[in-house]
């Protein structure tokens, strides 16, 4: 006996879902499509029921794991700028003779301006993107 009589549980319902959700974000599927694969999926018992569901979209592409994605975009972008003024700072300073260190009246306020969005964006995301 093959597995398309095997019943599906909500987790496989779930992970059909959300392969539907990312075939209709690249434009793969119409809303309406979307809409009526969804409610076949949920209306499905067997994966015999839920195959036909995914079969004229493409097999789902296995991502790859950056290191960097343990940190989100937009908080990298957001310490671009800081590390670009600071660093032109610390030149200034250096090309004045040094002296009184006022790069630190930069780069600290500022640093910790930005420690507060960057703290709750990495604790607030949700559980399966964290690494």
């Amino acid at each position: 006996m093959g597995s398309e009589h095997v019943r599906a549980s909500d987790a496989d319902r779930e992970k059909i879902v959300d392969r539907l959700k990312s075939a209709m974000n690249e434009g793969r599927l119409t809303l309406h499509e979307y809409d009526d694969r969804v409610q076949q999926v949920y209306n499905a018992k067997t994966y015999g029921e839920l195959t036909p569901v995914l079969a004229d979209l493409p097999a789902q592409r296995p991502t790859k794991s950056v290191r960097g994605e343990s940190i989100p975009q937009w908080i990298i972008i957001m310490w671009i700028p800081w590390a670009a003024v600071n660093a032109l700072c610390l030149v200034i300073y250096a090309a004045t003779g040094a002296g009184y260190f006022w790069p630190f009246w930069v780069a600290v306020p500022w640093g910790f301006a930005l420690l507060i969005p960057t703290a709750i964006g990495i604790t607030t995301r949700p559980r399966g993107e964290r690494t």
